[in-house]
């Protein structure tokens, strides 16, 4: 189970257990009924982020900076948009040996 996974599965279990609280009466568990709502809202959406941001992406250079993804466990490379500095990753595709 990845991170993301455990992270969204945590907070909805918090977030029904606080609501099943909260139905019954119990006051002092609105602030559990929000964190969980919230952790689980960044969670979600937090992705969104790394969407590229360049309007042009004809504009993009690369920087020569290369990482290995540690989530897709690939190649990366970075390329970035002098002008406005906007950056986008690009996944590399695998080097063939010569035949």
């Amino acid at each position: 189970m990845s991170l993301r996974r455990g992270l969204v599965l945590a907070a909805s279990l918090v977030l029904v257990f606080s609501i099943v609280l909260v139905s019954r009466g119990v006051v002092s568990v609105w602030w559990l009924l929000v964190d969980a709502a919230l952790v689980l809202l960044a969670v979600l959406f937090e992705r969104s982020g790394y969407e590229p941001k360049a309007s042009n992406p004809a504009a993009l250079r690369p920087t020569g900076e290369r990482f290995q993804d540690p989530t897709t466990h690939e190649l990366v490379e970075v390329w970035e948009d002098p002008q406005t500095g906007a950056r986008e990753y690009r996944s590399v595709a695998p080097e063939r040996p010569p035949a």
